[in-house]
């Protein structure tokens, strides 16, 4: 297991801070390897945006048979506890005391970084009306129903449910009422998606028999 970021370093990290600004604050830790309980300390409040975006990630851009038996677990359980208003992300110690050595951590950021920025440039604070309890139980519940159906075995079917968690994390994250309602567009658009695969699969279960 890996040493715990310094207080420090926690209190140095405004809770409304960036992403990206998180992320280059621990590659100054003095730590030798980071784990995922070393992000969410420093994190707090906003850990659900990367962890929901770290998991929803594969699904979007890759499709790997029984991928979604992997990813779709760590989406359900860190979906309800923003649903269920923890304010922050608790992991089991076989998942939160996995670590990355800080220089292999430090690579990945390094290439992160600019994607990360530019993400966070097309999302601002902005139009945002839901009160913080009221956007746990919205977004939560959302992406709660997303993770769900992306753990669902239809093929190519990940697709739209991680785009939404996606958007719907984002929107957390910055207060952009934007990407809010971009992420409960696509969100219906799964599901028509699944309702349509099942209606489908229906009739033709019943032809058959």
């Amino acid at each position: 297991m890996s040493m715990s970021v310094t207080k420090n370093t926690a209190a140095a990290t405004r809770a409304d801070a960036r992403l990206s600004d998180v992320l280059l604050t621990l590659l100054t830790s003095q730590n030798a390897r980071i784990s995922l309980n070393d992000i969410i300390r420093v994190l707090g409040d906003r850990s659900f945006m990367p962890l929901l975006i770290i998991f929803a990630l594969p699904n979007l851009f890759f499709f790997i048979p029984g991928g979604s038996v992997i990813t779709g677990p760590p989406l359900i359980f860190i979906a309800a506890q923003l649903l269920l208003g923890r304010p922050s992300v608790w992991l089991p110690d076989f998942l939160g005391a996995r670590s990355v050595d800080h220089a292999a951590f430090a690579r990945i950021v390094t290439r992160a970084i600019p994607w990360v920025v530019r993400v966070e440039r097309l999302a601002r604070p902005r139009f945002w009306i839901l009160s913080p309890k009221a956007a746990d139980l919205i977004i939560g519940s959302a992406s709660l129903v997303m993770s769900i159906f992306m753990f669902l075995p239809i093929p190519f079917g990940n697709t739209l449910p991680a785009l939404s968690v996606i958007m719907l994390a984002l929107s957390l994250s910055e207060r952009d009422g934007l990407w809010l309602l971009a992420g409960f567009l696509v969100s219906f658009a799964s599901f028509v998606v699944v309702a349509v695969v099942f209606t489908a699969g229906a009739f033709a279960m019943v032809s058959i028999f």
